[in-house]
């Protein structure tokens, strides 16, 4: 009957033995999964080792970026496909998650927090699991057997880009007023954001709230919390502020879905980021 034991034991540690191959030669991590949320898990879990000089948090938009584009040097990618930065930032703040030096957040979706987007990732972040596969790469869920097969298949289709936007606009500050008037959830949230970003500005952070460009720009215009929120806040906040649709051609850059940009463009927007933070 010692067979039995014995044969699992072996077997498992071939397992093990060929997880680990498959992560050295991916690198040691992957970058897309079966699933929104285990995608999402292990990019943060990735991200949440080592000391970079760049964190991106953001919605699945900003998950496009980066390791998605092409990996950049320095740059961490955070971005929770289906939530949103609040999600990221409030980990970050409670000391779940590393700072950085420059902290990169998307506007576009901060309103999502009010319908509690991504809140089954919020949960994971901060738990025994979650923190094991910080640790343990093999028991992350970046070494999910489906994420090497993902990944694969994506790697196709990513590419370094060089060069960026036809724009000519750099971050900046806004004027305190006028600023939108927000519903008291909506301010509330502001508040919040504010709140967190004064406190990671004390800790030594930098931080630049972004406007990606996305494919369908309705739901962004002013008079929607999509568009007012992120203007509200960059005004209370006082951090750097960037629309990266002011100036942008209409057919500057190519989607996948009407939503998401496609490997080049991201690689474009990504390109174009860089610019932003090496000029401040």
């Amino acid at each position: 009957m010692r067979i039995y034991p014995i044969a699992f034991l072996a077997a498992l540690a071939a397992c093990f033995g060929a997880q680990t191959l498959a992560l050295r030669l991916v690198g040691g991590r992957t970058v897309k999964s079966e699933s929104n949320y285990f995608s999402s898990i292990a990019r943060i879990q990735n991200g949440n080792v080592g000391e970079p000089r760049i964190i991106l948090l953001g919605s699945s938009m900003t998950g496009r970026l980066a390791d998605r584009a092409a990996p950049v040097p320095g740059v961490t990618n955070l971005g929770c496909d289906g939530g949103s930065a609040v999600i990221t930032l409030r980990a970050i703040d409670r000391g779940e998650l590393r700072a950085a030096p420059v902290i990169i957040v998307e506007a576009n979706t901060l309103a999502y927090e009010l319908e509690h987007r991504g809140k089954d990732i919020a949960e994971s972040i901060g738990s025994d699991w979650f923190k094991l596969g910080c640790n343990v790469p093999n028991l992350s869920a970046t070494a999910r057997p489906t994420a090497f097969a993902y990944s694969k298949l994506l790697a196709r289709h990513s590419a370094p880009v060089e060069g960026g936007l036809p724009i000519t606009t750099r971050p900046r500050r806004l004027e305190p007023a006028p600023v939108p008037e927000l519903a008291p959830d909506a301010s509330a949230l502001a508040n919040e954001i504010t709140g967190i970003f004064h406190r990671l500005e004390k800790r030594g952070s930098k931080i630049l709230l972004v406007m990606l460009p996305p494919g369908a720009k309705e739901g962004l215009m002013p008079g929607t919390v999509l568009g007012d929120l992120p203007v509200a806040l960059a005004s209370r906040s006082g951090v750097l502020w960037w629309d990266l649709n002011e100036g942008l051609p209409e057919d500057a850059l190519g989607y996948t879905d009407g939503l998401h940009l496609d490997a080049e463009s991201a690689g474009k927007v990504m390109a174009q980021i860089m610019k932003g933070v090496e000029a401040k």
